[in-house]
């Protein structure tokens, strides 16, 4: 299973109507193509106005037929040159994730917030970080109640790895931070296990994310 991510940021100004673009290109997107496409945007959180379009595939090939078939719309095309006038100068981003560990939860759940901690596995650790990705994600799902995933970068800087953890809602989101934080086991384990498995020479950066369409 690959989450795929699409990333692009708003310039300033024409908060309204590059909002409505926003969700008039989702919504013709998931008209024409096979993909079940979610769109977020930052909050609380680095990169204010970032607009990140996702969508979970099994195969890559429905990734290269839906490119085809956004490329033979007349319509999609005039919706992305209408977003030249909403987005900033910064590049536009697509990034794959391999999921490791998919929570099933996930799948039956209509989140309204996601919380996503990026990291980089240390040089000779790959095998431990990947084991020990996927277990604090179950331990996480334990103390929190919510589906939590993690998985590997197929693109970007290599041995990218991340957790994606989903909400029904932003107290809900809070209690899960409070949880996390009061539990010493998890913070104790992360802390031992962690140093080692994963790159401290990187930033460990969390991003959340609210659901807009």
């Amino acid at each position: 299973m690959y989450l795929f991510a699409r990333s692009a940021r708003l310039g300033p100004g024409n908060v309204r109507d590059s909002m409505v673009w926003s969700a008039n290109i989702t919504e013709k997107v998931n008209q024409i193509s096979e993909l079940d496409v979610s769109l977020w945007t930052t909050v609380f959180s680095p990169g204010l106005g970032t607009l990140v379009w996702t969508a979970a595939v099994e195969h890559l090939s429905v990734l290269e037929a839906t490119d085809a078939k956004l490329a033979a719309d007349d319509v999609y095309i005039s919706l992305v040159e209408e977003g030249a006038k909403y987005l900033s100068a910064d590049p536009i981003d697509d990034v794959l994730l391999q999921l490791v560990f998919a929570d099933e939860d996930a799948a039956n759940s209509q989140p309204q917030y996601a919380s996503v901690v990026a990291s980089a596995l240390a040089p000779g650790n790959s095998t431990r970080g990947i084991e020990l990705g996927v277990e604090i994600a179950q331990r996480a799902k334990r103390i929190t109640g919510r589906p939590t995933s993690f998985g590997v970068a197929s693109t970007g800087p290599y041995g990218g790895v991340e957790w994606i953890s989903l909400y029904d809602s932003v107290d809900q989101l809070q209690k899960a931070e409070a949880d996390i934080a009061a539990d010493a086991g998890f913070t104790q384990f992360v802390d031992k296990e962690a140093s080692t498995a994963y790159n401290a020479a990187l930033p460990t950066i969390q991003t959340i994310y609210r659901r807009i369409v």
